[in-house]
């Protein structure tokens, strides 16, 4: 599988690291950031990136050969390795030249704490960190180990390399007894031989207590003393007048070389400054090659950089102006989020800041301080508005030009969580276990979801904002509708704490990651676990690459649909706490505890994917250029504006003025000029012609001398052949006598003649030499004196074009410029060519070294073949663990779900039980007396029964009325809640006439009125059911006295017959006196009857319509 994420810009550093910075040259800088080395231009918009080695736990330290073309990273090593790990890598290229891992002298250790290279650049030096401290050299031709010793961690120690071994030199700096915390040599790397550095060359050392000590000679020559207080002295470094300090506070101290009798130390403080006034530690410094430029790392994680041209003038605590400043994070970063309209990123941390990133632009546009922690921010698609999270309150924010200003504050303490909708109508907010959604342009309440018995730790909203899916820390992960703020969908799975969860659009799966290590595909049952934990995921919509964070700094790509393969890339040394990725998929950004934010490009996607992207960038609008601005802002600026225009308007004719009267005086200067050079090339023109008749005068006297010369030779051949021949007469009459001698006398007359011919000759030369530089000495001084003319002729054609020829010469400075660059680049192409050659004979010797290595290799592959089947036979046995546990787990979650509901259940049951044993006891006090009273009740039960029919009706119609009002009213305040408050609000304004100033409430009020709220309506709830159920028994109560009333009445009517039976009889007058007194005896007993009836139904109607008010 491919790499899918290049890294291509970091912001941010490793501020706890010390002396992991280093100038490539004028224009380049290098340092640690998160887990990547970033090569950064001076400008600062362009950035490389070296990433660091999978399954390594973080950089260390850094070191930066003498030639500057090969940096060491050191990084720490995981438990399953043998050591720490150096990779060297070329600083033009970026390719991983080779790795120094696997020896046994550092295998106690899991880090290097310091690199160094020797001045040659064949070996490095390395510093182990604890328990041990040992010191190694590695061999950079080998890749071995050359030698090794137990250092200490405090004391100071020189060392001498010699082929195989350390040997120690006693020095007077070894002798004292303090705690050392840095060391610089006051040279130039390589500028002297490795043997004589340590007895000869100068450096300086660093104490705790902030004493400076100059050593040269292995002699303690000097000492320097920090100011009062506490030390200020952290690190050194050298430059060409002597060394530079870095400190606490931020201070920053020049000391030169002086030879002043009154400056004992030697040294002498020339310039002290601070880079910033947060009272930070220096934790690196650098300085350009040109010594114009110092770029120093803070230990709050901050990369400030100074020019030094002007450090002379600079004050001793204050913070000069040349300083710049990165706004990098300082503290952990808890909130990212990606804008959609333009190129943004927002993010929020707990150094209490909120920054506004330009992922185009490569910088920080925006930086807000506030005075809470932020834990949480959204952007809204516009880019216009942002939400954050503090610990008080969630802050709707107007993301301005240059300000972050606040614009609604909402009650909702320690918002971890808070997120726009894609369309930006609505922003969803944590408030602990409820999800609250509000509307974007009001700041109104319009929904809460209501589920989780845990903080919920994320969100994720549909495409189309149809739907959210919730994450807690109860191990729930619910879907809920926004139509009615329902759930759609569950699924909890106890003792798991889920951290980020997403989806994709019109699909039915969701994809969440937890405490558990696990990779999950809910509803379609896929898992995939993770040896480390997994924080934070990611799944664009149309890709087909899901993104994972995880606890150890990695970012990992997962292809999509999830098979379990994946690609991992380091981002940071901590957990990575968010990550986002641009609506395009084309870059991602993710953030972490370290306080660095890195940037991805998404790259090699499939070519589907690719086509769909390109036709959605082609139908995509491009990023807006809109900004949002205060009127009085706009106002100010405006009225700036317009003075500035008035002054360049002011500046214009001043400047017109100007250019008219330098004109004039160009003109006239140009005239005299003109007039001069005239007159310089007329008297050239005469000396010409005079030298030329002065050459051609020397030409005449030359020929002359030159025929002279000639008969005067002829002359001297002559007389010698005279002398010659007159020896020769001598030497013929002399020849009979000495005839014995002729031999002698021929070899010396020989010898003679040839001295004489080689004297001639050797005259002869010297004549012609003597001539010949003459003449080229006057042919030179006839070429001078026409150059002197041509030169003269250039001069003014030159002048008198001055104009025209500015342009060609700036064309020309161009064309050198490029051509010395042609020539720069081919001796590097001849340069390189002849390392190519070394290279291969390196590459020789390596192959017989691998040979060599072979060997070893299979032997320790052997050995990892058997680590390897028993961390498979242990990994086997965890995993059958793993699942016993999860299926306990559920077993108890099952179980401890039906307690639950059980218990729910009882409780109920228990109510309804009391209700009805109270109603039970309340009926049978009602009824016992009834059964008394109602035997008399005869006499009114029709009187009665009509006005119980109308009471009846009555109450019927009210009931109907009010459940009417009721639906009325509650359609009303469903449908348009807006409109029965805007009604409100008119009718307190026309009747009311007192005004009610609005105070703020206390968060703590509010929280109880919101208790207090819910507990009435819990109870009012409770008061609807038992009223529900009285009235069903009230109802049957009812009936039951009617069919009572019935029964009565039937009675009633009965004796009411007899009654007129009796009264028709005793109007008849024939019946007998006893027969006359026994009827109306009856006729009185039947009366008192009726009586005892009518009042007993009297007070049963007055009960019954006492129960009626109590039910409605």
């Amino acid at each position: 599988m491919a790499n899918q994420l290049i890294p291509t810009h970091v912001f941010g550093l490793n501020g706890t690291q010390k002396g992991c910075l280093y100038f490539l040259d004028d224009a380049t800088f290098l340092y640690p950031a998160g887990h990547n080395v970033v090569i950064q231009t001076v400008d600062q918009k362009q950035q490389k990136i070296i990433a660091g080695t999978p399954d390594t736990y973080g950089i260390t330290a850094l070191a930066l050969s003498p030639s500057k073309k090969i940096v060491a990273i050191a990084e720490r090593a995981p438990p399953f390795m043998l050591g720490p790990i150096i990779s060297l890598y070329e600083t033009v290229t970026l390719k991983k030249k080779k790795v120094l891992a696997g020896t046994e002298f550092v295998a106690s250790t899991r880090e290097y704490v310091s690199l160094c290279f020797s001045s040659d650049g064949r070996s490095i030096v390395a510093q182990a960190g604890g328990p041990d401290w040992n010191l190694v050299v590695w061999g950079l031709e080998k890749s071995k180990v050359v030698a090794s010793v137990k250092s200490s961690n405090q004391l100071a120690e020189v060392y001498q390399l010699t082929e195989t071994a350390f040997r120690q030199i006693a020095t007077e700096i070894v002798k004292r007894e303090s705690n050392w915390l840095w060391h610089t040599w006051l040279c130039e790397p390589g500028e002297h031989d490795e043997k004589d550095r340590d007895n000869k060359d100068p450096a300086i050392y660093v104490s705790d207590t902030g004493e400076l000590v100059y050593v040269e000679g292995g002699e303690v020559r000097s000492s320097l003393s920090c100011s009062d207080g506490p030390p200020e002295t952290e690190l050194t470094i050298y430059y060409s007048k002597g060394f530079i300090c870095g400190g606490s506070g931020g201070k920053i101290s020049f000391y030169e070389k002086t030879e002043e009798k009154d400056v004992k130390e030697g040294f002498k403080k020339v310039c002290s400054f601070k880079v910033d006034n947060a009272n930070s530690k220096i934790r690196g410094l650098a300085l350009s090659p040109s010594e114009e430029l110092l770029v120093c790392t803070l230990d709050n994680n901050q990369l400030a950089s100074v020019l030094l041209q002007q450090k002379d003038t600079f004050k001793p605590g204050e913070v000069p102006k040349e300083v710049t400043i990165q706004a990098f994070h300082t503290d952990s970063i808890t909130g990212l989020d990606v804008c959609i309209r333009k190129p943004i990123i927002v993010t929020c941390s707990m150094d209490r800041s909120v920054r506004v990133w330009n992922y185009q632009d490569r910088q920080c546009e925006v930086v807000k301080f506030f005075q809470e922690e932020a834990f949480s921010v959204a952007l809204h698609p516009t880019g216009f508005y942002a939400l954050v999270g503090f610990t008080d309150k969630l802050r709707f924010m107007n993301l301005l030009i240059d300000d972050i200003r606040i614009c609604k504050e909402i009650g909702i303490k320690g918002c971890q969580e808070c997120v726009f909708s894609n369309g930006g109508q609505y922003f969803a907010a944590v408030h602990v276990n409820v999800i609250q959604i509000f509307s974007t342009y009001t700041c109104e309440n319009v929904g809460n979801l209501r589920g989780h018995s845990g903080k919920v730790r994320s969100i994720w909203w549909s495409a189309d904002d149809t739907t959210i899916v919730s994450a807690g820390a109860d191990g729930a992960l619910y879907e809920w509708r926004m139509k009615d703020f329902k759930r759609n969908r569950e699924n909890v799975m106890k003792g798991c704490i889920y951290t980020s969860v997403t989806s994709v659009t019109g699909s039915r799966s969701f994809f969440a990651v937890g405490s558990d290590r696990k990779l999950k595909e809910l509803d379609e049952n896929q898992v995939f676990p993770s040896a480390i934990m997994l924080t934070q995921i990611e799944l664009p919509d149309n890709s087909r690459l899901l993104f994972a964070a995880t606890e150890i700094g990695t970012m990992r790509t997962y292809r999509f649909p999830l098979t379990g393969e994946y690609q991992e890339v380091q981002a940071s040394t901590a957990p990575i706490t968010r990550v986002r990725v641009s609506h395009d998929a084309n870059l991602l950004a993710c953030v972490g505890e370290d306080g660095i934010l890195s940037l991805f490009d998404v790259k090699d996607r499939e070519k589907a994917i690719v086509s769909v992207g390109l036709r959605r960038e082609k139908e995509a609008l491009g990023f807006a250029d809109e900004v949002l601005i205060t009127k009085s802002d706009l106002d100010d600026m405006r009225q700036h504006i317009q003075e500035l225009e008035e002054r360049v308007k002011e500046l214009e004719s001043e400047n017109e003025y100007q250019l008219r009267l330098k004109d004039m005086a160009a003109n006239e200067r140009v005239k005299a000029l003109t007039e001069q050079y005239e007159q310089q090339l007329q008297g050239a023109q005469e000396r010409h012609d005079k030298l030329l008749q002065l050459k051609n005068q020397e030409g005449i006297d030359m020929e002359q001398k030159q025929m002279k010369s000639e008969e005067k030779h002829i002359l001297q051949m002559k007389e010698l052949e005279e002398q010659w021949q007159k020896k020769m007469m001598a030497e013929v009459e002399r020849y009979a006598s000495l005839g014995r001698e002729k031999d002698v006398l021929n070899e010396s007359w020989e010898e003679k003649h040839a001295n004489v011919v080689q004297g001639h000759e050797r005259v002869v030369q010297e004549l012609t030499e003597e001539f010949e530089t003459k003449l080229s000495e006057e042919n030179t001084l006839r070429e001078q004196v026409q150059e002197d003319l041509k030169q003269a002729n250039r001069d003014f054609e030159e002048i008198k074009h001055q104009t025209e020829e500015d342009t060609d010469r700036e064309i020309e400075d161009l064309k050198e410029k490029y051509e010395a660059k042609l020539v720069q680049e081919k001796e590097i192409v001849l340069r390189l060519k002849g390392e190519n050659g070394l290279l291969k004979k390196k590459f020789n010797e390596y192959q017989k070294d691998m040979e060599e290595q072979k060997g070893e290799i299979k032997a320790l592959f052997e050995q990892k073949k058997e680590l390897y089947q028993t961390l498979a036979y242990f990994e086997r046995d965890i995993n059958g663990l793993k699942k016993d546990i999860i299926e306990r787990d559920e077993t108890i979650g099952e179980k401890e779900k039906r307690i639950y509901e059980l218990k729910r259940k009882t409780q109920e049951l228990e109510k309804v039980k009391f209700v009805l044993d109270y109603k039970i006891k309340d009926l049978k006090h009602t009824i016992e007396p009834r059964e008394f009273e109602l035997q008399t009740a005869k006499s009114q039960i029709w009187n009665m029964e009509k006005e119980l029919e109308r009471a009846h009706n009555g109450n019927t119609r009210k009931q109907l009325t009010i459940a009417e009002l009721k639906l009325k009213l509650d359609g009303f305040t469903r449908e348009d809640p807006v409109g029965l408050k805007e009604a409100v609000k008119e009718l307190n304004e026309k009747y009311v006439s007192n005004k009610v100033t609005m105070t703020p409430v206390d968060d703590d009020l509010l929280a109880e009125g919101a208790r207090q709220r819910d507990y009435l309506e819990r109870t009012v709830d409770s008061l609807q059911r038992k009223l529900s159920k009285d009235s069903d028994s009230s109802h049957k109560n009812h009936l039951r006295i009617m069919r009572e009333n019935v029964t009565l009445i039937k009675e009633l009517n009965e004796l009411r017959r007899e009654l007129k039976v009796m009264k028709l009889t005793q109007q008849k007058g024939g019946q007998r006196k006893d027969g006359e007194g026994d009827s109306l005896q009856l006729g009185a007993i039947l009366q008192g009857e009726l009586d005892d009836l009518k009042m007993k139904f009297d007070q049963e109607r007055t009960k019954d319509q006492r129960i009626r008010k109590a039910s409605h």
